[in-house]
């Protein structure tokens, strides 16, 4: 596994809520973006491991579209405990979107992590 760092524009939040409105208002008839402060996200509905999105962000890409196409790449498993060791953040909290286990389940398939990595 090849792992690389890069560093990327952060903007404010309010730049941020900007960009979103504008977006968003170009594409809905009604929209209202705001800064907020984060509801505890351990709490229903969300029901996450963790209290917040905040802190140490990272993006992590892993595998991608040339493991489906032409064919499936059944060979590619990915532990996502060692991807958090990898970028630097052993005991991660993962969100995001990926390709299910389908060495557990005989078919291709879509999951979204919400998971507490180890330690």
């Amino acid at each position: 596994m090849t792992c690389a760092e890069f560093s990327f524009h952060v903007p404010s939040l309010e730049e941020l809520a900007g960009v979103m409105q504008k977006g968003l208002k170009d594409n809905f008839a009604d929209v209202q973006v705001s800064v907020v402060d984060c509801p505890d996200l351990t709490k229903e509905p969300f029901t996450f491991p963790i209290k917040g999105i905040c802190g140490k962000t990272r993006i992590a890409e892993v595998g991608g579209v040339p493991y489906l196409l032409p064919l499936v790449n059944q060979k590619k498993v990915y532990d996502l405990n060692k991807i958090a060791k990898e970028i630097k953040l052993p005991g991660a909290f993962i969100l995001g979107a990926g390709a299910g286990p389908f060495q557990t389940l005989g078919f291709n398939s879509e999951f979204m992590p919400v998971i507490q990595t180890e330690s």
